[in-house]
């Protein structure tokens, strides 16, 4: 399990995706307003493409379509949790 969490934690975008996407209200965005801060946090879209499938298959992100028809990426109850234990992770190193 730990080796599972290493691997994930070591790619570049894994800790920017969860954090750029717990930044948002409700922990959700539509794709295009996601893109568009993932970049401006001075990561890049191929960063979060890397680790998009699993992130996905862990079920820390998952996609809907909002009313609007706008595919919208949001963090799951899991990945709620694993951003919220990273953080507690970073507060007890700094």
């Amino acid at each position: 399990m730990a080796s599972r969490l290493y691997t994930l934690m070591k790619r570049r975008g894994f800790a920017e995706t969860l954090k750029v996407l717990g930044s948002f209200d409700k922990c959700e965005a539509v794709q295009s307003k996601f893109f568009e801060k993932f970049e401006k946090s001075e990561s890049y879209y191929n960063a979060y493409l890397r680790v998009k499938k699993q992130l996905l298959d862990t079920e820390l992100i998952k996609f809907k379509l909002n009313e609007n028809n706008e595919k919208v990426i949001f963090l799951t109850d899991k990945g709620k949790k694993v951003l919220e234990k990273m953080e507690e992770i970073e507060k007890i190193i700094n």
